[in-house]
């Protein structure tokens, strides 16, 4: 959040966020007799803010973390329910539990889950229901890789996976095409920002979507878009930036198992990282991602091996 007034940006980004949200729902949105989840919801950013709507609406929220969710077990519930969840996809809500879900900084971090929790969003969704989330896109896509924006090479590209946490974990990037593609065949995209500040252009992507009344798998929201061109060029530079990414984690082992074998005494700081990056690299290289763009890095090799 910063070093000089780390709680009042906390406060005041959680209040904008809330701002944002309600300023993106539609025109005759109410809060009255809604029930709402925050997913994601860390230590109650943005959902302490909506405290003083919990008479009149249910307000619930979710995370990993588990500290962050015994703090608000002590300190903000009641009037917020709050409950811990796992990586991977399940809620224990009934189907049509919730009006509304918003997931900020939620879809920019899912990796080969994405697709599994968006159908459990769909599910604990009512008929109607809207999931308001965030995504990187060509607003993030500089500061987070220096590449420049081309939606031709992006469509959902995955990287960092095995990152730590505690340093940012796996990033997602999006092309707004691929979210109406796939996330489309769940739910009525309502509105789509590619980025939430237009001067400067940066800020993560904003959508906001419908639950649609169908019933869809994992394998049909992952499936390629027919007739789209940009399904097979987005996938060709995931498979170029999984390669450099494997490549430079490769490297750095090599520089640590180097160093600690020049340490004969203290060799722990480097053995300590050295797991770090090697698991990172088990992660890559066992990621749906690695396995689906396979063919295109061996056609690659095959075609350098031939130059």
């Amino acid at each position: 959040m910063g070093d000089e007034d780390p709680v009042g940006a906390y406060d005041q980004l959680g209040r904008d966020l809330r701002g944002l949200i309600e300023s993106l729902l539609p025109d005759d949105w109410s809060w009255d007799g809604k029930r709402v989840l925050d997913f994601g919801c860390g230590a109650g950013r943005v959902l302490r803010h909506f405290a003083p709507e919990s008479d009149r609406a249910e307000f619930w929220g979710c995370d990993i973390d588990r500290p962050s969710i015994a703090w608000m077990e002590e300190n903000l519930s009641p009037p917020l329910h709050v409950f811990a969840c796992d990586e991977t996809p399940g809620l224990p809500q009934e189907d049509g539990t919730f009006d509304l879900i918003y997931a900020i900084s939620v879809y920019t971090h899912l990796t080969d889950d994405w697709a599994g929790w968006l159908l459990e969003h769909h599910r604990v969704l009512a008929n109607g229901g809207l999931l308001f989330a965030t995504f990187l896109g060509d607003g993030m896509i500089g500061p987070l890789t220096g590449e420049k924006w081309d939606e031709a090479k992006i469509g959902m590209n995955p990287l960092l996976y095995g990152s730590p946490w505690d340093k940012g974990g796996p990033i997602t990037l999006n092309s707004p095409w691929w979210i109406r593609a796939h996330w489309g065949r769940a739910f009525d995209i309502v509105e789509l920002k590619p980025r939430s500040a237009e001067n400067p252009p940066s800020g993560h992507g904003i959508v906001i979507a419908r639950k649609k009344p169908v019933q869809l798998t994992v394998a049909d929201l992952q499936a390629l878009e027919p007739d789209e061109p940009r399904e097979i060029s987005a996938l060709q530079h995931h498979a170029s930036q999984l390669r450099d990414e494997t490549l430079q984690l490769r490297a750095v082992i090599g520089r640590l198992e180097d160093e600690r074998d020049r340490r004969s005494t203290d060799s722990r700081t480097s053995t300590d990282d050295l797991a770090v990056y090697r698991e990172q690299l088990r992660k890559v290289e066992g990621s749906r991602s690695w396995r689906l763009t396979a063919p295109l890095r061996d056609a690659g090799r095959r075609v350098r091996k031939h130059r």
